[in-house]
């Protein structure tokens, strides 16, 4: 359930990283926002937070080390934009390969002995 990000929010998160020299990784932004919650909550709050921001026009690159920050930069935005295109499309990939063996499995007999790879049998 996605809830309702207001304007004055986003502005705070955006003033919050904008006057960042370096990246802030969420529990800290979290922090700063003054977020409730879990820590599990509060890091799916800023989540989506700096979405709705991406949606309406920031740049804002993240990594799971690293944290959140803005660029200017077009090449670093250009750069993170392919990585998620290449997260995406390896997730896509996974989750195709797991249903088409969930199928095979579903078609196997209840019993039946496991298919072995050829380095095993």
């Amino acid at each position: 359930m996605t809830l309702l990000i207001t304007t004055s929010e986003a502005a705070r998160c955006l003033r919050i990283l904008a006057e960042q020299a370096a990246p802030i990784v969420a529990a800290d932004l979290a922090s700063r926002l003054r977020i409730a919650g879990t820590r599990e909550t509060q890091r799916r709050r800023v989540r989506e937070i700096i979405k709705h921001l991406r949606e309406n026009g920031s740049r804002i690159v993240a990594t799971n080390r690293e944290g959140y920050w803005l660029t200017e930069e077009d090449a670093t935005w250009a750069e993170y934009n392919e990585g998620r295109s290449i997260d995406a499309k390896r997730i896509l990939a996974e989750t195709y390969e797991r249903k088409r063996q969930l199928a095979e499995r579903r078609q196997m007999p209840l019993f039946a002995p496991p298919i072995l790879a050829a380095h095993e049998v």
